[in-house]
């Protein structure tokens, strides 16, 4: 069925590492980005939110270097299985070609409704305008032990840089007020859209979706039929973490320790000062 094709959400637009431990290092100068669409463009400052009562405030860091970027990203060692396939992808062109792009998978198989729009540009409009530099990790993981699914779960880690504090709330309101809830129906077949929230979130500024398709009322008997996807605000820093094949505690364990790994990077950079 088409709908079982659609692309991994703010992932890497379904391009997947063809070899292990591939490195595609792409350095061109990219002196334009993608704008969002008027209404649900990043602002370009943050909202500053108080830590909660007994818990360390996280200092708000300027944009990472490539370096920075592999030190705070999740890595292999992260994932808790080692992947078959690793790419890691420097350089905005990789964003520009792969993830800022306005697909229409969503509007082909949906019709053009204001949810299959927004699914479909939501990787545009997180982008944003002119970000500075970018990192991207791609990870295929074996099937789970004991199946015979030939499906590998795919995790993706990127994070682009701007000269500006990221804010990215604009985007996921408009998702989640015109597509929580709504099923996305071509058919049989159906899309169940919820956000997903982070309750270990290391005091960071996440939000995401989670996407489980069904047919005939029932979720797909497949790993490629649960997608998710989280963002972190971290200062002039887009984070994105995505799955495809993971279990909600699975994603979540994902999402967890990365929101940690930035929190300690700041932590530690705060030191140093």
């Amino acid at each position: 069925m088409a709908v079982t094709a659609l692309g991994v959400l703010c992932g890497c637009g379904g391009s997947q590492p063809d070899s292990a431990n591939t490195v595609t290092q792409e350095t061109e100068p990219s002196d334009t980005g993608t704008a969002a669409p008027e209404g649900s463009e990043q602002t370009t400052e943050g909202t500053e939110e108080a830590p909660a009562e007994g818990a360390a405030e996280v200092e708000e860091p300027g944009a990472l270097t490539d370096e920075e970027k592999l030190e705070v990203l999740l890595s292999s060692a992260d994932l808790g299985v080692s992947p078959e396939v690793h790419a890691t992808h420097e350089g905005l062109s990789y964003f520009q070609e792969n993830i800022a792009v306005e697909y229409t998978h969503y509007t082909e198989i949906f019709d053009e409704t204001e949810c299959a729009t927004a699914m479909d540009r939501i990787n545009v409009d997180l982008v944003g305008e002119d970000p500075q530099s970018g990192l991207a990790q791609a990870y295929t993981l074996p099937p789970e032990e004991g199946t015979d699914e030939e499906y590998r779960p795919q995790v993706y880690a990127w994070m682009l840089s701007y000269d500006r504090e990221v804010d990215t709330s604009s985007v996921w309101n408009y998702v989640h007020e015109h597509c929580t809830g709504v099923q996305l129906q071509s058919g049989t077949d159906e899309v169940e859209i919820e956000p997903f929230t982070l309750e270990d979130s290391a005091e960071l500024s996440t939000d995401g979706v989670s996407m489980v398709i069904h047919r005939d009322g029932a979720p797909i008997d497949s790993p490629a039929a649960v997608r998710h996807s989280m963002t972190i605000d971290f200062g002039d820093n887009l984070v994105m973490i995505s799955a495809v094949g993971l279990s909600e505690t699975e994603f979540a364990e994902l999402a967890a320790a990365q929101s940690q790994k930035l929190a300690d990077y700041a932590e530690s950079q705060a030191d140093d000062a």
